[in-house]
Formats: C-alpha cells, sequence, structure tokens
C-alpha cells in the first residue's frame, strides 16, 4: 500500500485506514505527487494557458480565469508547468487539484485538504499558487461531469483567521486538519503550522528533529514572523486561513489578532487546555511529525504563565475527539 501511495497513484479508498483517516498516508501520497512534479522535466507553459482558456466554459469559471490570469502566467514563466507522463503538458497544482477532485468526489474533503497543505508545505507554491486551486478543481470536476461540485468550488467564501493555539501536546494540528476542509473555498484553509515553518527556515524536512539549542527565543521570533507573513499573504489572496502554534506569549496572540484587523477578516481564537499528563502521553506517543516537542519541554511550559486569553474560546481536549470537533465548528458558525 505504501509503495503504491509513494508513486502519487493511489485511489482515495487506498489512502484510508479501515477506521477512518490516516494522515500519515495521505502525506506520503502527497509527498508522492511532489517528487514526481520535481523529477518532470519543464513543459511549455503556453500550451498549457492556452488549455486552460479553453477548459473555461462556464461564466463564473470565465471570471475566475481571468482573475487568476497574472498568476498562472507568472507561474507558466517560472517553471511550474511540467511534463508529466502521457506527455501532457500542466502546472504541477493543476495535477494535484486532479487528485484532491478524486477525494471530493467522494466526499472526502478532509482528505483532499490534508493532501493539499501536505504538498504546498514540502513543495512551496506561494499564496498565490493557493488561490489558483478553486479553479483548477472546478475545471477537473467539470471535466468529469460533476457540474454541482465544479460550481460547489467557486462558490464565494469571504476569508477569514482561525488561530489554534495551546501547549504541545493538545492537538492543535489533529483539530487544525479536521477544521481546514470547512473554510473557503476548496481545497478549504491553508493551515499554516509553526513547526513545520521552523523546519523550513532550518532548509530541513519537516520531520528532521532539530537540536535543543536551535529552539530559542530568536527562532521563535523568526518562525512566528514568517508564520504571520504567510498568512497575511493567503487572506490578502482570498484564503482563508488557519494558524497552528503554540501562542504561549500574549503578544504573539496579539499580533495573530492585529492582523486579521489590518486585513479587515473575521478573527476567531481558539485555546486548547489539557492536563499535563496527558500532554506528557500524547507527545512521547509521537513517531513521524514535524513537532519536536519532548516530555520535558511539555514539563517546561506547564510552569510558565500563559497570561490573559480574553476573547479567546478555551476548549478542554481530554474528552472525546468528536466532541472536540462539535465544539470548535459550533465557535465557527457563531463568527461567521
Amino acid at each position: 500500500m505504501a509503495a503504491v501511495a509513494a508513486k502519487g497513484n493511489a485511489s482515495p479508498e487506498v489512502l484510508l485506514a479501515p477506521d477512518g483517516l490516516d494522515a500519515s498516508m495521505l502525506h506520503r501520497f502527497a509527498d508522492g505527487i511532489a517528487s514526481g512534479h520535481a523529477a518532470a522535466p519543464a513543459g511549455t507553459g503556453a500550451a498549457f494557458l492556452a488549455r486552460i482558456e479553453q477548459l473555461a466554459a462556464v461564466e463564473a469559471q470565465r471570471r475566475e480565469w481571468s482573475r487568476q490570469l497574472p498568476h498562472l502566467d507568472r507561474r507558466s514563466r517560472a517553471q511550474r508547468v511540467r511534463q508529466l507522463p502521457g506527455g501532457a503538458h500542466e502546472d504541477t497544482l493543476f495535477d494535484l487539484a486532479a487528485h484532491l477532485t478524486g477525494f471530493l468526489q467522494r466526499r472526502l474533503p478532509v482528505e483532499a485538504n490534508i493532501v493539499a497543505n501536505r504538498y504546498v508545505d514540502i513543495a512551496p507554491q506561494g499564496p498565490s499558487g493557493w488561490a489558483t486551486l478553486p479553479l483548477f478543481l472546478s475545471l477537473h470536476a467539470a471535466e468529469a461531469g460533476d457540474i454541482a461540485l465544479a460550481e460547489a468550488m467557486l462558490a464565494p467564501s469571504p476569508p477569514r483567521l482561525i488561530v489554534i493555539g495551546g501547549l504541545s501536546g493538545t492537538g492543535k494540528s489533529t483539530l487544525a486538519r479536521l477544521l481546514g476542509a470547512r473554510l473557503g473555498r476548496g481545497p478549504g484553509a491553508r493551515v499554516l503550522r509553526s513547526d513545520i515553518f521552523r523546519k523550513r527556515l532550518a532548509g530541513i524536512a519537516p520531520e528532521t528533529r532539530l537540536p535543543p539549542a536551535h529552539y530559542t527565543r530568536h527562532n521563535d521570533e523568526e518562525t512566528y514572523e514568517a508564520v504571520f507573513e504567510s498568512a497575511y499573504d493567503h487572506l490578502a489572496c482570498g484564503s482563508s486561513v488557519i494558524l497552528d502554534a503554540v501562542f504561549l506569549s500574549r503578544s504573539e496572540r496579539d499580533v495573530a489578532e492585529a492582523l486579521a484587523f489590518r486585513i479587515d477578516v473575521p478573527f476567531t481564537g481558539i485555546w486548547l487546555e489539557a492536563p499535563e499528563r496527558d500532554r506528557i502521553a500524547r507527545v512521547a506517543a509521537r513517531s513521524g511529525d514535524a513537532s519536536d516537542a519532548t516530555p520535558e519541554v511539555v514539563r517546561e511550559q506547564s510552569r510558565l504563565s500563559i497570561g490573559e486569553l480574553s476573547g479567546w474560546h478555551r476548549m478542554r481536549v481530554n474528552r472525546p475527539l468528536e466532541v472536540i470537533v462539535a465544539a470548535a465548528r459550533a465557535v465557527l458558525e457563531r463568527r461567521r
């Protein structure tokens, strides 16, 4: 199964564990797609742009194509168009969207959002790249004859900023993955995780561990600055964003809220809480994760003050996951 997924051509059903979501398998699936794109030779951008113009048949697609054309042209000049197996000259995100459409047609939006976010985590495309995905998804859906899905991908959905904070081991990334598909146009929100950005700034893969000496105040500031900059740019491009980080400092929380105010989008802060023993158990059980937190880190965080959480929604997470997700969804519905 893993070998199939690594090639980037497994069906959505193959990527699901018997009891539901298998995020690690979905990550490997996205990694396989990214590897294939990186190995493919450069394609002809003009041919791809002409094809996209021809595929954009309905009015909503034509409007979106016109809006995205400067980004699409810039991507073609930056060699984002590749000659893929079979001879097709396609933008790498257009090819990714074909895989995502398969998930969406099978009513698996969470899985589609996870694959999309993983792909751009390891193969950065920039905020304007993420903003092209609704058009690409709509075109693939229409080509497959799924008109309802094609229309849904381009339905208006104003951007918003969701911040999920909490001490290490509270399940921030799990909740972010399960909420991402519910925000914004397809494939959903761009989930920006501080652990991923820290590794990217260090020039290493997400699951490669950094030594404790790398976790300094300066590195923390640099990481949050990169996360906030990316969030601003994605919001400016019309995409909803979920920030996934500890946000231990009140100043970090204030900056996140100020960012939403500056760009005039709704802000929702969710703070996850759990007993120390539960957080230690969760961290100790991790493997192959971008987080480098250890039980010692958890204990150290427990001794620190988080300050005031005014305006944030505090949630206990030592409850069944479905209860936590339902509570978070209710908060998002109230703050539309």
